[in-house]
């Protein structure tokens, strides 16, 4: 039966009936498009063989600080999921629905390094009176992680950079603005939103499309007497 929209109320009435019509042909349009990203990501997780030898290894001796997360690959794939809800609202009050995410520290890890620097760190060492000493690029790199360092080898960030593949970084979409920043780079599910994020925004595009056609379908529109 159509709504006959007249006055304010009715307006808001019919907006409500288009709000929560798109919510649903968008869930539906998206959803196996966003499980497959987060299949493909798990896909593209390296065996324990490939990554540095010392990473996938356990701690044997006796330490007092926390020590880098070992890497496993069966532990990064059960990290990495698909959420067809909501997350918790930032403080900013936002939110974002239908998600995949990656939360294993080694995978975030792997996902994510050298985005900011790509060769790595530049080298410092371990000294006894000083602790971390080494190359600064500017002030604020030294920063409380640098202080905290526990590796004698003063190109390990360079070494661990070196061994991992380059990060992919996100693909121009038609039809919209920019490609994002190194924000959206990665190895992981940002390689796989990579690949099939162009297949997402069509399927929203044609479900906005599909309840805009539905909403004037079934709205009628008349002046107030």
């Amino acid at each position: 039966m159509p709504v006959e929209v007249v006055g304010v109320k009715d307006v808001l009435n019919g907006l409500s009936f288009f709000d929560e019509d798109l919510r649903l042909r968008v869930s539906r349009a998206i959803d196996p498009l966003m499980r497959q990203v987060a299949e493909k990501a798990k896909g593209f997780v390296p065996s324990d063989a490939q990554v540095l030898s010392g990473w996938s290894k356990s701690i044997s001796s006796p330490i007092s600080y926390k020590p880098f997360p070992k890497y496993n690959a069966n532990d990064v794939r059960a990290g990495i999921g698909y959420n067809p809800g909501k997350n918790t609202a930032n403080k900013y009050g936002w939110q974002v629905s239908q998600y995949v995410y990656n939360v294993s520290r080694p995978g975030s890890i792997y996902e994510t390094a050298g985005r900011l620097n790509p060769q790595g760190r530049a080298p410092f060492q371990m000294t006894p009176s000083k602790g971390a000493s080494g190359t600064y690029t500017k002030r604020s790199a030294k920063s409380r992680a640098f202080e905290e360092y526990k590796s004698n080898n003063p190109f390990a960030s360079q070494q661990f950079i070196a061994a991992l593949e380059p990060v992919t970084k996100p693909k121009r979409v038609p039809n919209t603005r920019g490609v994002g920043g190194r924000k959206m780079q990665g190895r992981l599910i940002y390689k796989a939103w990579a690949q099939d994020s162009i297949k997402v925004y069509e399927a929203i595009l044609k479900a906005i499309d599909g309840s805009a056609v539905e909403f004037k379908r079934r709205t009628t529109i008349k002046k107030a007497a």
